[in-house]
């Protein structure tokens, strides 16, 4: 399982991870690992122990990335691989970054901060209505996110704009899922272009981030909780930022044609 300093040291050796073939598990995991419900188990523990550091008022960043790490171990606890590639670009940053990624599920949520963190404090733009999920809420209240309705754009891109300025002043990254909604079918047609724009305003660059997080997929009665998938892995690669010249559309179609491409290279389905 991952050990916090060992990752950490291959984070700045190699600025990528791989789950390593013969990862040893705990008794738990060997017994259980099998079973989905292991796995939500688990991803509950990482939601309680997040709630309790926001209430004893210890939700640093410190302690945030270890949190997201035992998200990670969760999923390798129950068969799952981790591929984590272009880290190297967040080391390059001389500034905070607007981070464009697309979305499926909730997982990268909980994993995207041990890949960040330890290259720059960030947080996320969330909507409002997971503010109000019992536990959860405390873990979203933690991370200090941007808060949006995605109801009326032009209030949430006053939003953004206002409080996205200030976030990236204090040296704060901010994750942006420029969708509507959770899709394992990567659409780029759905993905809008605040993050360009906010990039723009601060005048700081955009990473684009492509991910596959179909190892959870969503659930039918419950999006948040569907089959656990672990013959699939679980990818991240980051790309090189960008910084936003004229309107920015060049950058718009920069982020969604790498997003694309790599989507497409680790086999994902893409709506063109």
């Amino acid at each position: 399982m991952i050990h916090t300093q060992e990752y950490l040291q291959t984070l700045r050796a190699t600025y990528a991870y791989q789950t390593p073939a013969h990862t040893s598990k705990r008794l738990g995991d060997r017994l259980f690992g099998w079973s989905d419900v292991w796995f939500y188990r688990r991803m509950m523990g990482v939601v309680l122990r997040g709630g309790r550091l926001y209430r004893a008022h210890q939700y640093n960043r410190e302690n945030w990335q270890d949190l997201s790490l035992d998200m990670w171990r969760a999923v390798e606890g129950c068969g799952g691989c981790v591929s984590v590639t272009g880290l190297e670009h967040l080391d390059a940053l001389e500034s905070p970054a607007v981070i464009v990624a697309n979305h499926m599920s909730m997982l990268e949520t909980f994993m995207i901060p041990a890949m960040v963190l330890p290259f720059s404090h960030m947080t996320f733009v969330v909507k409002k209505s997971l503010m109000h999920v019992p536990l959860f809420r405390y873990v979203m209240l933690g991370v200090r996110p941007i808060v949006v309705t995605r109801d009326n754009p032009r209030a949430d891109m006053k939003v953004l704009m206002e409080e996205g300025q200030t976030v990236l002043s204090e040296g704060r990254s901010i994750v942006v899922f420029p969708q509507s909604t959770r899709n394992p079918v990567l659409q780029p047609r759905q993905f809008n272009s605040v993050a360009v724009k906010l990039a723009k305003r601060a005048q700081v660059p955009v990473v684009p981030l492509a991910l596959k997080t179909d190892f959870q997929a969503l659930g039918k009665w419950v999006k948040d909780v569907g089959k656990v998938y672990r013959d699939r892995t679980v990818h991240f690669r980051f790309g090189a930022p960008l910084r936003i010249t004229g309107n920015g559309r060049d950058q718009q179609e920069a982020v969604l044609r790498f997003i694309t491409t790599t989507y497409k290279s680790w086999g994902g389905p893409v709506e063109e």
